[in-house]
């Protein structure tokens, strides 16, 4: 059985795929249909993610993946953070860290919630939403793990997708793709302008599938 990093290397190859037949009026090459929205590290996160999600939903996008959010614990500095699923609103806390984990800065990564953000990914692949989204790519996705085969799947069914990573990350986010999606800034504007992209070059490849 193919691997899915095997299929995207199929589905990228010259020609081999019809996504791939429709220029992008600017630059005579079809825009990547998978992106990585770069953000500073420890930085506050993607802080343009939301408002993009938040945007394409109001507008009638099928949205589908997840959010992060960071969640007040007791009257202290202390946060937890959540998935959100992005087509139902279910939240799932990822980390509740202890006060010696907060202090100490260890990762308090809550597996079994992590295999429940798995089946969120699975379900927006098998509906076929227009875009999604990842807010996470950390250090198990860096090292092959945590939600890596969703997001693969993902990317080999063709589905649109958009996944933040951090810039200490990026090269492991490179390595995992081979470099073929696209790397944007975390931007809300940035983030229109590829959707944008992606929409106009799917509105072109209609019309000529139709003529």
């Amino acid at each position: 059985m193919e691997s899915q990093k095997t299929q995207i290397d199929k589905r990228f190859e010259s020609g081999s795929t019809k996504e791939l037949d429709t220029a992008s009026a600017s630059s005579g090459k079809a825009t990547a249909l998978f992106a990585a929205a770069v953000y500073p590290a420890k930085k506050g996160g993607c802080k343009g993610l939301a408002p993009f999600v938040e945007s394409l939903k109001k507008s009638g996008v099928r949205v589908g993946g997840i959010i992060q959010e960071k969640v007040p614990m007791g009257n202290g500095s202390m946060r937890r953070v959540d998935a959100v699923d992005i087509a139902t609103g279910q939240r799932i806390p990822l980390n509740q860290p202890t006060t010696e984990n907060w202090h100490n800065r260890e990762c308090s990564l809550d597996h079994s919630a992590l295999t429940e953000t798995t089946a969120i990914l699975r379900q927006a692949t098998m509906d076929r939403v227009d875009l999604m989204v990842v807010e996470k790519f950390g250090d198990a996705e860096r090292d092959g793990e945590g939600l890596s085969d969703e997001i693969l799947q993902g990317i080999a069914a063709g589905i649109p997708l958009l996944i933040a990573v951090p810039e200490t990350n990026c090269e492991a986010w490179t390595e995992l793709t081979g470099g073929m999606g696209a790397v944007l800034s975390s931007e809300e504007n940035a983030l229109h302008e590829w959707w944008e992209l992606i929409q106009s070059e799917n509105a072109g490849l209609s019309l000529g599938t139709s003529a």
